[in-house]
């Protein structure tokens, strides 16, 4: 068994592994040099070692394979808690999930109503209801109703289906949204490209059971309400196109690559190339058009410089007429000086950056060694 090394010598030994390889890489700035070569290969390997581990742990696992495999599905009511309503009463001896269920005699109340729900479903598939009956009941049906208060619609809506009570035991329900009946606009309306079907706020959940179940003297009971978005099957494409990519390391099926490539970025000129320009073009547009009058002199001289220099730069790449004229000539000098000192701003920020990195390990070395740490 290997000694126990004290906390003290952890932290000094870490301090000192820190210390040599932040000096040997910056030997580089002396020449070049075998030290400066083995410290870059393992700081290379670290950084391409910790980036796989954290790309499979904080985006294909939860962002990609969880969604695939697993079900997506929140609790909407899990009905283990005294309803306080008429005609319910919590059961826990006939349960499918949790500590009960909720024991519902649509003859003393045909109609109960879920509220302080969550509101925010998102964009669901479909729902999943346990629902149970000591017996089936010939044409019974139970009205399930979403109600939904949409912010960008004046009046509320609602998502209706109705659910066959033609059997016993214990079912699992699955009711698919695209079947339900809507009234009003339930879902919302978004200006964001790749936004759809995301439900407005649900403000109530409605069991309505019709004049057959009431009369028959039947006895339902709930639980387990969960809106879902279901797996997402059809992202296992995505690690074929993926691996598509290491095909151009084979002479024979290069093309592959290069067939995966063309799809991904045409993807991303059709898409993410087109929704940059419609959503962030145009409010540049509209920004540059800057008022001088009716604003305060600070303001009105701050849009004058502005769009000074806006319009010289402009005149800058304007190459369908010669820069000959004075007019022409004179704005388009201007505007290659205010690029170059734009340029100059840039390039010092990148410097001030280095210099940042610099800073924090001469920091490092001097001030967050242990000896002057515990002082």
């Amino acid at each position: 068994m290997l000694p126990a090394i004290p906390e003290d010598g952890l932290k000094m030994l870490a301090y000192w592994i820190g210390a040599v390889c932040t000096l040997g890489i910056y030997t580089i700035l002396y020449r070049e040099n075998r030290v400066y070569r083995i410290l870059e290969h393992f700081y290379i390997g670290l950084a391409l070692g910790f980036g796989l581990v954290e790309t499979v742990n904080k985006v294909l696992d939860p962002q990609w394979f969880r969604p695939m495999v697993t079900e997506t599905s929140v609790s909407v009511a899990s009905f283990d808690k005294p309803p306080h309503l008429e005609g319910v009463e919590l059961d826990k001896t006939i349960k499918r999930v949790g500590d009960g269920s909720w024991k519902w005699k649509p003859s003393e109340s045909p109609q109960i109503r879920l509220v302080g729900i969550p509101p925010d479903w998102g964009a669901p598939n479909y729902l999943k209801l346990w629902l149970h009956l000591d017996s089936p009941v010939t044409n019974g049906q139970i009205k399930l109703t979403v109600r939904i208060h949409n912010p960008d619609a004046p009046e509320e809506a609602s998502l209706s289906t109705n659910i066959s009570t033609d059997f016993s035991g214990w079912r699992e329900l699955r009711l698919e949204l695209r079947d339900f009946s809507v009234q009003g606009q339930p879902f919302r309306d978004f200006e964001k490209v790749g936004k759809y079907r995301v439900l407005g706020d649900v403000v109530a959940v409605e069991f309505q059971a019709n004049d057959t179940l009431v009369r028959s003297g039947a006895t339902v009971h709930l639980d387990e309400l969960r809106h879902c978005i279901g797996y997402k099957w059809w992202w296992a494409f995505a690690l074929v196109v993926g691996l598509m990519y290491y095909t151009v390391l084979s002479p024979r099926f290069g093309w592959m690559s290069r067939l995966s490539l063309s799809f991904l970025m045409s993807l991303s000129a059709a898409g993410y190339t087109f929704k940059a320009f419609t959503i962030e073009v145009p409010p540049q547009i509209q920004d540059s058009f800057r008022p001088i009058f009716g604003v305060d002199f600070a303001t009105a001289i701050n849009n004058a410089i502005f769009v000074g220099v806006l319009l010289c730069v402009m005149v800058y790449f304007f190459f369908s007429v010669e820069h000959r004229h004075v007019l022409i000539r004179g704005p388009a000098n201007l505007g290659r000086w205010l690029l170059m000192l734009t340029f100059g701003i840039v390039f010092g920020n990148t410097v001030m950056g280095r210099f940042s990195l610099f800073i924090s390990r001469l920091d490092f070395l001097m001030l967050q060694n242990p000896v002057e740490a515990d002082k």
